[in-house]
């Protein structure tokens, strides 16, 4: 890999940020830009979840919010860390290039690229693979697919630079090393399947095409895995969702205890379209992508984290460090679950078709659907009394923004 130029260096630069506008979302989410970054990202996915056409681009193919028990689905989930993964190994790869080009060594042999001629596009890749799955938004898979094939055109434009720099010793490296991977199986695959139609850029054409909607169809497939894999428990009128498993009989006694409730039947009877509830413990720290209700801490992790009362204050601080906290908890939480808290949270809400109508129990997460907060009902873990009854302003703490839904 050369350091790119000119027209090549806008490319670079013009394709990393489109994708990292996208990619990192949660980490503008959670930092002092969010509200700039929504003001001008948010109206995009507005836009598009109004057309159904576009709508699905917006969605989750992967939960980020509830956490089945499920091997497939925690196996994806645990390659998130290639997120760290591919940007320590790119910091690394820039280190033989870089000291190369300033002294002048011409062609780069050391480290990684004795094996690979661009070991830092396939860190990239790799570590873009793991936002992908930390994230997973339908438009990021996209915009995903596309870097690859630009990392590719950027690759060649770079490889014909070098032979105009450094001929015949960079041929004869590319005739000994690979572009990505060993054994090249890309290259294979392109040939087998592209190699046939001609000029060679319409090949690439297609196959980016058809790599699209491959990647798709495999997106949609696992999430409809995902959907079926969620730890639901339909009751009378309504399905609950719990965003850790728990055994069936304990959640519909937690259920049954707030029904008695005088508050919660009255505004459960008064709004018929309440047909999802989550439950969640009080302290959630997903729980804002539900609802813009606080969240109500345990003495417990107030005794642990007494930071936490801080963040929650400012939480438009320290972007990138509560990030990666996120990212810790998230993989945490994909091997263990809570079970100590002091307060168990249920969430209600409406889950609606485009044109309002309140959608059956089977169709609760199709793509699409529109989901509004109505209620919060707070249950002392303990003694198992309703401590709150509490109706909500119907969004999360992103306004309209689309968000995870399961």
């Amino acid at each position: 890999m050369t350091e790119p130029r000119g027209s090549n260096r806008l490319l670079l630069w013009a394709s990393i940020l489109a994708y990292l506008l996208i990619g990192v979302e949660i980490v503008i989410m959670i930092s002092p830009f969010a509200l700039y970054f929504y003001s001008v990202y948010g109206p995009v996915l507005e836009f598009f979840a109004r057309f159904p056409a576009l709508s699905w681009t917006t969605e989750f193919f992967l939960p980020h919010m509830v956490f089945p028990d499920d091997l497939l689905i925690t196996a994806i989930s645990l390659l998130q860390i290639l997120l760290v993964v591919g940007l320590v190994l790119f910091l690394f790869a820039a280190i033989p290039l870089y000291y190369g080009r300033f002294t002048n060594k011409g062609v780069v042999r050391a480290s990684f690229y004795a094996r690979i001629r661009h070991p830092q596009y396939l860190f990239l890749a790799i570590s873009g693979l793991g936002m992908l799955l930390y994230w997973p938004r339908f438009i990021i898979l996209v915009l995903y697919i596309t870097m690859l094939f630009v990392y590719y055109i950027l690759a060649r434009n770079e490889e014909w630079r070098m032979q105009l720099e450094a001929p015949g010793r960079y041929e004869a490296y590319m005739a000994s090393t690979p572009m990505f991977l060993p054994g090249e199986p890309g290259g294979r695959i392109f040939r087998a399947l592209f190699g046939w139609i001609q000029p060679k850029w319409l090949g690439i054409t297609v196959a980016y095409a058809v790599s699209l909607l491959l990647a798709i169809l495999l997106a949609l497939s696992i999430r409809g895995h995902a959907v079926r894999s969620l730890p639901l428990y339909p009751q009378a009128g309504l399905t609950l969702v719990s965003v850790f498993p728990r055994p069936a009989g304990e959640v519909r006694e937690l259920y049954d205890i707030i029904s008695a409730s005088p508050a919660v039947r009255r505004h459960l009877q008064a709004d018929k379209g309440i047909n999802l509830g989550y439950l969640m413990p009080g302290d959630f720290f997903l729980m804002a992508l539900v609802t813009d209700a606080d969240r109500r801490f345990s003495d417990d992790m107030i005794e642990r984290f007494p930071e936490i009362l801080e963040w929650h204050q400012y939480k438009f601080r320290g972007g990138l460090g509560k990030f990666f906290l996120i990212f810790y908890n998230f993989v945490s939480h994909l091997s263990s679950r809570p079970t100590d808290y002091d307060v168990e949270r249920f969430v209600f809400v409406r889950v609606a078709d485009r044109d309002g109508r309140p959608v059956a129990a089977d169709r609760l997460f199709e793509l699409g659907r529109q989901r509004t907060p109505a209620l919060l009902v707070d249950v002392d873990a303990s003694s198992h009394e309703v401590v709150s009854v509490m109706p909500v302003a119907g969004n999360h703490k992103w306004g309209g923004m689309p968000m995870p839904t399961f």
